[in-house]
């Protein structure tokens, strides 16, 4: 027991020395530094992609919003006359058109697909213009029942954009976080803007 004592003892001593000899205790280590860097402030949807498809919405849901307002201008359980028709018609032809036009105005899609779509809507409406347009010709050019059934048909033609396009960004990828803000940009993208 006397060994412990003594070894306890001199244990104690050295501890008492080295704390009075004037020694410093070794440094301790450096601290870590560990830096984040901050990300770059969020910039803004790209302008170009939000204004292609404004442009892109702007055709479509004003062709939308503009036959929608003619329709609704119609009575129920309307006669179908030539008159009737030649109007209907020419309005169609004017309608479509004007989509065609404002998606021919447009510059190269900076979206990838989008000029794919683009075209196969210029396409379809193009279709819809031409079929008005040649129905109102024959129709106004003819009094024979021959041409009011034309006309019906070239009719049920000028509207095949509003039964057939259900979505027009159907072939571009639309759910990147990119596009997902220039979407929420667009205005004209929004229904009833």
């Amino acid at each position: 027991m006397k060994t412990k004592v003594l070894f306890a003892a001199l244990a104690g001593a050295l501890f008492v020395t080295t704390a009075c000899s004037g020694e410093a205790p070794p440094p301790a280590p450096p601290a870590t530094v560990t830096v984040t860097p901050t990300p770059p402030p969020s910039v803004g949807p790209d302008t170009k992609t939000v204004a292609w498809l404004d442009g892109m919405c702007g055709a479509i849901f004003g062709y939308v919003k503009a036959n929608n307002e003619h329709a609704s201008k119609q009575s129920s359980g309307v006669e179908v006359t030539r008159t009737w028709l030649s109007e209907s018609l020419g309005v169609r032809a004017d309608l479509t058109g004007k989509v065609v036009d404002e998606l021919n105005a447009l510059p190269a899609s900076p979206i990838p697909g989008g000029d794919a779509a683009k075209k196969s809507l210029v396409d379809s409406y193009t279709t819809a213009r031409d079929a008005a347009a040649e129905g109102k010709r024959k129709l106004d050019a003819s009094k024979s029942q021959s041409a009011l059934d034309a006309g019906l048909k070239a009719l049920d033609a000028a509207q095949k954009p509003l039964t057939e396009t259900t979505d027009p960004f159907a072939s571009i990828k639309m759910d990147t976080p990119e596009m997902k803000a220039a979407i929420a940009a667009a205005k004209k993208c929004t229904p009833g803007a």
